[in-house]
């Protein structure tokens, strides 16, 4: 898996397109059965934002039925449907957008910890309950435990990882609900007491994506998210809507274009919002891909912009 983006934003003022960023990012993936019960996956990925070389994810798994799973190591934390499926997975290019929200995860959405998971009534129904060392503070920090269930209305999505987008696939029409809880999770800030406080989560996600005739189809996603915690300028609350519309094949791909909308809202009157605007032409769907992917960001009235131009391969 590769992928290579340059970005075009001016880093002294975030308003103007006239600076530009290559960020090259890759991954390789290894993994299979060792027994008929019992699995291994090992992942790397480096280059990206901050750079380097790292484990993405370390898994042993358990794999006792469909219904029943125990895997260990690190892996993505169950959550929301966004870490699920990542970047590459998902329509939009950015993945974390403007709303500066997100639940409780290590690097590229990982942590290291034991997750007890199923696929039930065909794979329509899918658990995943863990139980994650989060790194960071407090020091030594409280168990992080995350899970998720979904339900699948139309169609189904086995399996331990997830998509935000099946690219013309399958149809599918999904609801998902998940939850964090830690003790002692947020710092407060300088000054305020007491210095911790418990950290909770709500999140909440539907996605519709319905092949079309002719061999299009259309994305629908939204989701919100709700957090505990009493300090202010504390991220409260969250939501996202996304909107997409493939287009029949035109010559060797899909045109694709995207529109999403995010806003975060804190303590106060702390208030993020941004629009995406994307145009992607689909060659393989999520396997190959060009994007190009304009920003815009208003924190309280601070903007920001940026437009992204990029490619996506995948091969097995």
């Amino acid at each position: 898996m590769a992928a290579r983006h340059v970005t075009f934003q001016n880093p002294a003022d975030p308003s103007k397109l006239d600076d530009q960023k290559f960020t090259p990012y890759g991954e390789l993936h290894a993994g299979g059965k060792i027994h008929e019960n019992v699995s291994v996956t090992l992942n790397l990925n480096a280059g990206g934002s901050g750079g380097g070389f790292g484990i993405e994810d370390a898994i042993i798994g358990f794999d006792l039925m469909d219904e029943f799973h125990v895997w260990i190591g690190q892996m993505l934390v169950p959550v929301d449907r966004a870490n699920y499926s990542g970047p590459f997975f998902a329509i939009p290019w950015n993945y974390t957008g403007a709303i500066g929200f997100v639940p409780h995860e290590g690097p590229s959405g990982r942590n290291a910890g034991v997750s007890v998971w199923g696929d039930l009534m065909g794979g329509t129904f899918k658990y995943v309950l863990g139980a994650f060392d989060p790194g960071g503070t407090p020091t030594p920090p409280k168990m992080l435990f995350s899970g998720r269930l979904q339900y699948d209305f139309i169609g189904s999505e086995p399996g331990y990882f997830g998509n935000a987008s099946y690219f013309g696939d399958k149809d599918v029409v999904a609801l998902g609900v998940g939850g964090q809880y830690q003790k002692d999770g947020e710092t407060a800030p300088t000054g305020v007491m007491p210095p911790t406080d418990d950290y909770t989560e709500f999140n909440a996600d539907l996605l519709a994506e319905l092949k079309m005739a002719g061999g299009g189809w259309v994305t629908g996603e939204g989701g919100v998210y709700v957090t505990g915690g009493d300090y202010p300028g504390f991220g409260k609350t969250a939501f996202y809507l996304t909107a997409a519309y493939a287009t029949p094949r035109i010559g060797v791909g899909n045109i694709q274009p995207m529109l999403r909308y995010q806003m975060g809202k804190g303590d106060g009157d702390l208030k993020t919002w941004s629009v995406d605007a994307a145009l992607s032409y689909l060659i393989m769907g999520p396997a190959l891909r060009l994007v190009g992917n304009f920003q815009h960001v208003d924190t309280d009235g601070t903007k920001a912009n940026s437009l992204t131009l990029g490619a996506q391969a995948i091969f097995f």
